[in-house]
């Protein structure tokens, strides 16, 4: 596959958080996908990363993806993008607060025979956090504020 074919993957990838599309996770996403992000033991392939997805529009009303970067490179992509939404339901033990997020996030797409076989991510959960109040101590040298685009 070339360069530019990886990279399209990948970015497609985003209709399956964006619009909750799971014919693109069906289509795109391998049977014994692993994602790297997710908790040891979890179950892999199309549907779960599609779980995934619509776990996080849950909890997130409005969540969306906003691409600002991306490349490929042989069989990998990365993507690096703004996540938005607001928070409506309980988030790793922090209760709804209602508050607006926009934080940066980077995932690795690696692509095997036209579908993505494994995925990585680097999430500025930290700034998340504090966005929602749940981390409130000042941080010297804080990272600059999320890219507007």
């Amino acid at each position: 596959m070339t360069d530019e074919e990886v990279l399209q993957i990948a970015v497609d990838m985003g209709k399956i958080f964006n619009d909750g599309d799971d014919e693109v996770a069906r289509r795109l996403v391998a049977e014994d996908f692993i994602d790297h992000e997710a908790p040891e033991g979890s179950p892999r392939g199309p549907e779960a990363y599609a779980n995934t997805a619509r776990w996080m529009r849950s909890v997130w009303e409005n969540a969306r993806w906003e691409i600002v970067d991306s490349f490929a490179k042989g069989d990998k992509a990365l993507l690096r993008l703004v996540f938005t939404g607001r928070h409506v339901t309980e988030f790793m033990g922090v209760p709804a607060t209602g508050k607006e997020v926009r934080v940066q996030h980077l995932h690795v797409y690696r692509i095997a025979d036209g579908k993505v076989a494994e995925h990585w991510a680097v999430r500025d959960d930290l700034e998340l956090f504090r966005q929602i109040g749940a981390w409130t101590k000042p941080l010297k040298g804080a990272p600059k504020p999320v890219p507007t685009a």
